[in-house]
């Protein structure tokens, strides 16, 4: 694999900028500290996130390893996902696929396989059952996993038993609170049709896998590692402070919007500007994604908007994403000659 001539850490600060700049409803509308807990994040990892967690990736996947994302939220009294979570984990399978040649292997609830599957396909990839998982490149699987607690320990450990992940990855995945149970942002519970996925994500971490958790409120799996401001400094976060812990923590704006950092950043880190999309590709993925069923949560609709942020919006973020991505492969020759010619005589 190639190195990008910029500096990885310029590339991830720049990054980390872009996915975590205050213009979401919970920023904007409602006040999160979104700065307080991207420093507590940023502070576990000792430099930019999204790189920490990308580099996490391509240490230890290789090609034709599997990596488990997990994603879906389901909107009470509606029982559909929202759009958050669904496209940002197939925009992150897309990027371990063609970036590394991984295998992503989609989790959520039964109900909500249908969207992953119009997610995963829109990026591109290619659906397959277990046993064809190896046969041509670009494919993915799909599970559904049970709400069932005793389910969902059979569960987990015959899929970590058959595919053997080299890594874990939550994208805006309700995580369970201190009670144990899981909370929507309005500190309601959801237990009883939430997928017991903290299960999956303990036994990975039992078995020394390496996870992420990428979240923008707090109460999403993988978050438990800034929970104490989650607790003390987000409205009900006493309530809805997701309590598992990840090795990487990514907190953005939008949940999609971390997948879309730790993409750009695998995709400057392998020299493969094509393992991450564009803008047009976003809007596409979002159309996907309300087709299938997935709702904005903000405005209760079936419309192209994530987290109550419109398609054009979240494609400009894209597309200011792709470009770090293809600065950092096409300018570091220029870069280079620019700062030697000071020097000249």
């Amino acid at each position: 694999m190639q190195t990008p001539a910029i500096s990885p850490e310029r590339i991830g600060d720049a990054v980390d900028h872009l996915v975590t700049a205050p213009i979401s409803n919970w920023t904007i509308l409602k006040g999160l500290p979104l700065a307080n807990l991207y420093a507590a994040a940023r502070e576990l990892t000792g430099g930019p996130i999204t790189l920490a967690a990308a580099k996490l990736l391509r240490e230890n996947v290789s090609r034709g390893d599997r990596v488990f994302v997990l994603s879906g939220f389901i909107m009470r009294d509606y029982g559909r996902p929202e759009t958050d979570g669904p496209i940002g984990a197939a925009v992150l399978a897309r990027a371990l696929s063609l970036g590394l040649g991984a295998v992503p292997i989609g989790i959520s609830e039964d109900s909500i396989v249908p969207c992953m599957d119009a997610c995963f396909s829109s990026a591109g990839l290619i659906a397959a059952d277990p046993d064809d998982l190896d046969s041509g490149r670009h494919r993915f699987g799909l599970s559904g996993f049970p709400v069932d607690e005793d389910e969902a320990v059979r569960a987990a450990r015959e899929l970590l038993d058959l595919h053997r992940p080299k890594a874990l990855v939550a994208v805006e995945r309700p995580g369970a609170g201190q009670d144990g149970h899981y909370h929507g942002g309005g500190g309601f519970e959801i237990s009883s049709f939430t997928a017991k996925t903290d299960i999956l994500f303990e036994e990975a971490r039992k078995a020394g896998i390496p996870t992420i958790g990428i979240g923008d409120l707090g109460n999403e799996l993988g978050m438990g590692a800034v929970a104490d401001i989650v607790s003390s400094q987000v409205p009900l976060g006493d309530v809805i402070a997701a309590r598992q812990k990840a090795d990487v923590t990514v907190v953005a704006n939008i949940s999609n919007w971390g997948a879309y950092g730790i993409a750009a950043c695998l995709a400057a880190l392998t020299g493969n500007s094509d393992a991450f999309h564009d803008g047009e590709h976003e809007k596409r993925l979002i159309e996907a994604c309300v087709q299938a069923g997935a709702i904005d949560p903000v405005g209760g609709q079936l419309r192209l908007y994530v987290d109550g942020t419109d398609a054009h919006t979240n494609a400009s973020l894209v597309d200011l994403l792709r470009s770090i991505v293809d600065l950092s492969q096409r300018e570091g020759a220029n870069i280079s000659g620019y700062q030697n010619s000071w020097n000249a005589k």
